[in-house]
């Protein structure tokens, strides 16, 4: 799921966004100008896409760079939330 929720967040940033990526996306590169690039209007875009993608909520407590500081972690964010709303979709 980590792989697959990583590709759909660099395809949304290159794609939707329009933003560029360097040729090799490292996991701990941050998600701010120092890395992807991401503003805050990029990042709800973002947000949005993976909420309608998945029928998850991310809530923007959640994102905020000192608890999501880098790729890695905001993908295991958007997995972790994925998780959650399968364990309950199943009870």
């Amino acid at each position: 799921m980590y792989e697959e929720t990583r590709a759909f967040i660099l395809t949304v940033i290159r794609d939707v966004i329009n933003l560029p990526l360097p040729e090799k996306v490292e996991d701990d590169l941050p998600l701010g100008e120092e890395g992807l690039g991401l503003e805050s209007l990029a990042t709800i875009e973002l947000v949005l896409q993976l909420e309608g993608r998945y029928g998850i909520e991310l809530p923007e407590e959640e994102l905020d760079p000192a608890l999501v500081p880098d790729l890695r972690s905001f993908v295991e964010t958007v997995v972790g939330r994925r998780t959650a709303a399968a364990e309950s979709a199943v009870r």
